[in-house]
């Protein structure tokens, strides 16, 4: 009896011991994370402070400086809902909704006008609201690459605005429009509505469709355009279609450029820079900021890239190198198709003129701006990374190393006539990606063909030289290649328009561009 109870002593002891410590660890977990959710976030506090500070962080953040594009941080929110397809939660500084309202400062009082009338009409349309298209559709051979398609652009709105109908963006070649940019807060939105896609043959070309009909502002050869344009005009007001296509009736140079000299002199009083060669407007940038920002991940894409390789807004200088096109001096060995097809084969002699003419527009690209970093980008992987490995002696002495993205396959041309089933829009992100980074520069040096001129202008043409003849071969720097003519505003307006102010722009010097 006596040893059965001192045996449950004995336990009762040992219990209440167990009890004591376990009540012990208890009250130390309980302290450990009171003191964890106190020290926490003073700890992220510091490490974001400190990051922000060194610049280290996976976002781009720059200190807003006193330039046309920049005025502050474009964040894409974080939240439960989804934009461009993706979780939002990236940032970018050239393009969103914080530059809508300086862009739009920019532009004349009538593309302004517009552009009120046109959010009006999108956001609360009615059963008279009529729309005219922009359409890229599977079967179209003759849309062009991004730069061809958005090149005209201004025209299209200026043709749109004296109808009046709303501008609507439809590709779906080699992917629908947004699957890559979409439009900003507060800026306009050119997506055409839902239905438009139920009305449209896809075994048809858009110049051939039976209830969307095609109307072509300009004729083939010689014409007076405003004269013909004048006629579409008249026409279309009296047309009761909802919907209406509309494209140059080619991509030439010629005809970009008279329809973008139209532009010109409905926007500037007096005088206004000739549109000549690849070149696009001046107020191009401000336009483009005003419809398009990168979906979300685009937009992330681009943001690593530049904080990857320490490229903040205004502090770089963008090189651009055709190696692909003209098709001389590659046509004889590799044909006309490597172009929009790709396939061009870095070697031989072909890798030696390709050297040549890269190393040629860093030389260029360093004299626009010689203390800033260099980014170089083409259509060619391996002409990129060729570039990005290996140092450049440029004429003053120096030796320049590019800086590039090493990308893995040869890019995409959106203007390929065939398109595979099995590419996704992501992997035409290298395209967007060099041209919003070329947006974002101080200076740019390209070749020929009107990508190079896009990403100029999306840098507002302030600081550029063009590196290459219309033939293919280079041309050293200096030289008169990116000087501009003026055109005196007399007339050649539309309806008779009296050349004056009327809310237009007006030049304060004969020219905008510095010339290397």
């Amino acid at each position: 009896m006596a040893s059965a109870i001192l045996t449950r002593r004995k336990h009762s002891v040992r219990e209440r011991s167990k009890r004591r410590k376990y009540s012990v660890r208890k009250r130390s977990i309980y302290l450990g994370l009171i003191a964890l959710a106190i020290i926490f976030p003073v700890l992220q506090y510091v490490f974001l402070c400190q990051m922000t500070s060194s610049g280290a962080s996976d976002s781009l953040t720059i200190q807003p400086q006193q330039q046309q594009h920049q005025t502050g941080l474009f964040k894409l929110e974080d939240s439960n809902e989804e934009k461009g397809n993706v979780q939002s939660n990236a940032f970018l500084t050239m393009y969103g909704s914080h530059v809508v309202a300086d862009s739009i400062a920019q532009l004349p009082k009538w593309l302004k006008d517009y552009f009120d009338w046109h959010r009006d009409q999108t956001i609360n349309p009615t059963s008279e609201t009529k729309y005219l298209i922009l359409a890229c559709l599977p079967t179209d051979k003759q849309c062009g690459g991004i730069s061809d398609r958005l090149r005209p652009l201004p025209f299209y709105i200026l043709f749109a605005s004296m109808v009046p109908r709303v501008l609507c963006i439809y590709w779906l070649k080699p992917s629908p429009l947004e699957d890559f940019l979409q439009p900003p807060e507060g800026g306009i939105d050119w997506r055409c509505p839902a239905e438009v896609s139920s009305l449209y043959d896809m075994s048809r070309d858009a110049d051939h469709q039976n209830t969307i009909r095609m109307i072509f502002p300009n004729k083939i050869g010689k014409d007076n355009m405003v004269e013909t344009v004048e006629s579409r005009i008249l026409g279309l007001r009296e047309d009761e279609s909802k919907y209406i296509s509309t494209r140059l009736i080619s991509n030439d140079i010629p005809s970009m450029n008279e329809a973008l000299n139209l532009f010109q002199r409905h926007s500037y009083d007096g005088k206004a820079v000739t549109v000549g060669k690849w070149d696009f407007v001046d107020l191009h940038g401000p336009i483009f900021r005003t419809l398009f920002e990168p979906v979300s991940e685009l937009a992330k894409q681009v943001n690593a890239t530049m904080t990857k390789l320490n490229l903040v807004e205004n502090s770089y200088t963008s090189v651009h190198t055709r190696c692909r096109y003209p098709v001389y001096p590659v046509a004889k060995t590799e044909g006309i198709k490597v172009d929009k097809e790709g396939g061009l084969q870095f070697v031989g002699k072909v890798k030696t003129q390709l050297i040549e003419i890269m190393q040629n527009s860093v030389n260029c690209a360093h004299m626009l701006a010689p203390d800033l970093p260099l980014y170089f980008a083409s259509d060619h992987d391996d002409a990129t990374r060729y570039m990005i490995s290996n140092d450049v002696k440029v004429d003053d002495g120096s030796i320049v190393k590019p800086i590039g993205v090493d990308r893995e396959k040869e890019p995409l041309h959106m203007g390929s006539e065939t398109v595979d089933k099995s590419t996704k829009a992501s992997d035409y992100y290298s395209v967007f990606e060099d041209l919003l980074i070329m947006g974002g520069s101080r200076c740019v040096s390209h070749g020929i063909g009107s990508f190079g001129a896009f990403g100029a202008s999306l840098a507002g043409n302030r600081c550029r030289n063009v590196h290459r003849k219309f033939t293919g071969r280079l041309v050293e720097c200096p030289n008169d290649r990116s000087t501009r003519e003026m055109q005196i505003i007399e007339g050649g307006l539309l309806f008779g328009e009296i050349p004056g102010d009327d809310g237009k722009l007006k030049l304060e010097t004969d020219s905008s561009v510095l010339v290397a």
